[in-house]
């Protein structure tokens, strides 16, 4: 007795004086397990009551083993579920014991006498096992001895089964999978990690991010004293396999081993890592798709590859500026300082410490070194989109198209400004900067190809182009409306709400009015959404149309219709006639001027061509309430 008691006290001043030490496995069992099960998973589960409680009462579960501690991933926690396929629960037993996967691999059936042990949980987690109590007296379940797991936990004297993990995305889990063996499909590691090993080694716990294409959150936990705790994590998309469990609000995985990670897929976005160059290589798209409306951070550390598509030489774009364009997407990069690129050159571009940024509607990576840039040849530009001139350009932001079987709208004149280009059916603006070196250069008559870049001009999809070498005209000009179109002729802001407003066919043909609108913006902010009529009908070629406010009545003429949105200007409002959403005529100052209080204003007879920006010199102006014209040209 004295030898076993000397025995006994070495062996537990060697315990106290190791840190996380943990007691080998009791030896096999199997055959000693006595009770039958006699309770279910849930029925355990339904006696807690928000506290730690013991079980007095001889009950008994059985489950199968979903964990092993063989790499050291799991340290003290042996996590067994109801059935080995399509569980409806699962359980966390805390047990001091080490190498437990000799005794109870991965698909052995095993008892549990509840008796004597202890019931809790912990962020969601049912627990079982000993009891802790801490210093200031607030007990949970605690690793249960290595000298009573023998006494608690039986291995059946069947063989192991192949546990069949349930297939399910991230965004589908909830806590009835806890504590049971799933395969998330769907997943990549975070960016920001990619590269990373799985754990910190000595570290308890290392928490990696996993994530869904749709961005959904779950974290992978792994140990610091894991074998595998040195290798890089892969950077590819897949599966993983693991124990679920969870952490505050936040789900995790628990592996067994790496081979429960298959990560050998394409990432979203196409994008491409590589833990030997340390940047990767990621799809314009996949950038894009970044941009959460704001001002956003790129936090990986990557770098895109494209042709760019712009011309510094030409002016048509800021020195600090180009268009970069790959096989999914165009974006406009924003240098800190001027760059040296050309139309046609291929670089690749380090965004590292980059910001996605709108600036008047598009979207620009911005703060760009210079040095950020690496050159790889010179290639002809990539083959130009298609769209149509009718549908909605914004797919095609920051990209090179070209448009066919059109000429602009108004022959004459210089590049420089708004243009409209138009295939007789459809309209698009074409902006060219002041700066641009061919901006005075008079526009190519002719009808036939256009080629440019879609950008934006106060805030509506326009064309920019980079020279006169993108106008391809080789066929004789289209006049689609006999060198004119629909125009404003005449304002009236009288007294009281005695508005109205006078639009002329100045063309040879029958007009359809359904492509027109009337609008206005509120104290000249170039806002035209707010106040907006849809015109109808047809006007003849020299026909004249009054619109008046729905209580105005000096005017003794016929109405075509009345509107108190769009008639309810009082002066400093801008006034506008649209065709297809875009504006091809305007009468107004932007800012909130004075310019039409208490006037009416005329069109001189010789002005008969629609301008965008208005001009005074081509109107006269009446007293107050002078309507005698109004219906007349």
């Amino acid at each position: 007795m004295g030898r076993y008691r000397f025995f006994s006290l070495v062996a537990m001043v060697l315990l106290w004086a190791c840190v996380n030490h943990t007691y080998d496995a009791p030896a096999a069992n199997c055959g000693q397990y006595g009770m039958e099960p006699n309770m279910t998973f849930s029925e355990l589960k339904a006696l807690y009551e928000g506290e730690v409680m013991e079980i007095y009462d001889d009950m008994v579960i059985e489950g199968y083993v979903i964990s092993s501690d063989r790499t050291g991933n799991f340290y003290g926690t042996l996590h067994i579920q109801d059935t080995p396929e399509n569980p409806s629960g699962g359980l966390q037993i805390d047990v001091d014991i080490r190498d437990y996967h000799l005794l109870y691999p991965v698909g052995k059936k095993i008892r549990v006498r509840l008796k004597g042990l202890f019931l809790g949980k912990t962020h969601e987690v049912f627990k079982i096992g000993g009891i802790f109590t801490s210093v200031g007296g607030n007990r949970s379940v605690g690793r249960l001895p290595a000298t009573k797991v023998w006494e608690h936990i039986f291995a059946t004297c069947d063989g192991t089964v192949d546990v069949l993990p349930v297939s399910v995305r991230a965004d589908a889990l909830n806590d009835d999978m806890l504590n049971t063996l799933v395969t998330l499909e769907g997943l990549e590691v975070v960016p920001e990690e990619v590269c990373k090993p799985y754990a910190i080694a000595g570290e308890s716990r290392t928490d990696r991010g996993l994530q869904s294409c749709e961005g959904d959150l779950v974290m992978l936990k792994n140990s610091g004293y894991a074998d595998f705790h040195e290798v890089e994590l892969p950077v590819g998309y897949g599966r993983v396999t693991g124990v679920l469990s969870k952490y505050y609000s936040s789900y995790q995985l628990i592996i067994r081993d790496t081979t429960d990670v298959d990560l050998s897929g394409e990432r979203c976005g196409g994008i491409v890592f590589s833990c030997d160059t340390g940047e990767a290589d990621a799809s314009i798209a996949y950038v894009r798709s970044k941009f959460n409306g704001r001002k956003t951070e790129i936090p990986e550390n990557i770098k895109i590859t494209g042709v760019v598509i712009s011309d510094r030489e030409s002016g048509h774009i800021e020195e600090h500026l180009l268009v970069l364009q790959d096989s999914t997407a165009g974006i406009v990069c924003a240098f800190t300082a001027e760059h040296s690129l050309n139309s046609g050159d291929r670089v690749e571009i380090l965004l590292r410490s980059a910001v996605l940024e709108e600036e008047e509607g598009l979207l620009h990576v911005k703060d760009l070194p210079p040095d950020h840039i690496r050159f790889l040849e010179s290639q002809q530009e990539p083959e130009p989109a298609y769209p149509d001139l009718s549908g909605d350009l914004r797919n095609y932001e920051s990209r090179l198209v070209r448009l066919d079987s059109v000429s602009f709208a108004t022959p004459g004149g210089v590049y420089s400004g708004v243009r409209i280009i138009t295939d007789c059916s459809d309209a698009l603006h074409v902006y060219t900067p002041e700066s641009a070196s061919f901006a005075e250069t008079q526009v190519h008559d002719g009808s036939g190809s256009i080629f440019g870049i879609v950008s934006r001009y106060e805030d509506a999809y326009c064309l920019v182009l980079r020279s006169p070498d993108d106008v391809k005209f080789n066929r004789p000009y289209r006049d689609c409306l006999g060198g004119t179109d629909l125009m404003i002729t005449e304002y009236v802001e009288g007294s009281g709400y005695n508005k109205y407003l006078e639009i002329y066919n100045a063309t040879d043909v029958m007009l359809d009015l359904g492509r027109y609108q009337l609008a206005r913006d509120y104290n000249g902010d170039g806002d035209y959404t707010r106040y907006t009529l849809e015109l109808s009908g047809t006007l003849e070629p020299g026909g004249l149309l009054v619109y008046a406010h729905p209580r105005a009545e000096i005017f003794m003429g016929n109405i075509a219709e009345t509107h108190g949105g769009v008639l309810g200007f009082n002066g400093d409002d801008r006034v506008v006639l649209m065709k297809n959403g875009m504006v091809i005529d305007e009468i107004g100052l932007p800012g909130g001027e004075n310019w039409g209080m208490d006037k009416t204003l005329r069109r001189k007879p010789e002005v008969s061509v629609p301008v965008n920006v208005f001009r005074e010199d081509e109107w006269e102006t009446y007293p107050v309430d002078e309507v005698e014209g109004l219906g007349i040209r």
